[in-house]
């Protein structure tokens, strides 16, 4: 897969997030709440995601593979 395929797909996925645990750790996930985004204009999100520990990979690239994985079950 090529990272451009990979950065289409991410786009696709409206509430997903690309996260870094700041320790070389990164994932992809769409599971946690946020406040609702205005249509209209950008206003400020306070969003917070839960992620399993099993989820975590050691790079971006690892991370959009196994989130798209994850996404074909």
């Amino acid at each position: 897969m090529t990272d451009k395929e990979r950065l289409d797909w991410l786009e696709k996925k409206d509430g997903y997030g690309l996260i870094s645990d700041d320790a070389g750790r990164w994932v992809v996930s769409g599971v946690g709440m946020q406040n609702v985004p205005n249509p209209d204009e950008a206003i400020d999100i306070d969003t917070s995601f839960f992620i399993e520990a099993a989820s975590w990979r050691p790079s971006v690239r690892e991370a959009i593979d196994f989130a798209i994985g994850e996404d074909e079950l």
